[in-house]
């Protein structure tokens, strides 16, 4: 039994398992944050929800990115400087053969917050859908 727990730790510490998943998802937020930035401009921070065991990957952002695990989300959020503004991806979600993600906004307008569908075109995500949702 212990030898099948250190095979499975390592397998998830060096990426083996659930990594055409952590590809998928940060692909997917890749294309929704450069999506969010053409149509609704900067922001000083990305927030991003991830997984336990996802790996962190470059979104293209220059700026400061926080990946926020269930556990430290709330923690993060209340100590956060409220002056800076943010740019929030939630978790990917499959949806009717099509991804979900919601984006949260901080900004002088109060918060926003948008669905965005996105579907794979060859070999990239698209956002096909922005719906905005009330705060």
């Amino acid at each position: 039994m212990l030898i099948i727990l250190s095979l499975s730790s390592a397998a998830c510490i060096s990426g083996g398992l659930g990594d055409a998943e952590n590809q998928r998802n940060n692909a997917l937020r890749r294309a929704a944050l450069a999506y969010e930035l053409r149509m609704r401009g900067g922001a000083d921070e990305v927030l991003v929800d991830c997984g336990y065991l996802e790996w962190r990957d470059n979104l293209g952002f220059e700026g400061r990115t926080v990946w926020l695990t269930p556990f430290a989300r709330e923690e993060y959020l209340a100590l956060r400087n409220p002056q800076s503004t943010y740019i929030y991806l939630h978790l990917p979600q499959r949806m009717d053969g099509h991804f979900i993600i919601e984006v949260e906004r901080s900004g002088t307008s109060g918060l926003l917050k948008h669905r965005l569908g996105l579907q794979l075109q060859g070999k990239m995500w698209l956002v096909v859908q922005d719906e905005r949702i009330s705060p």
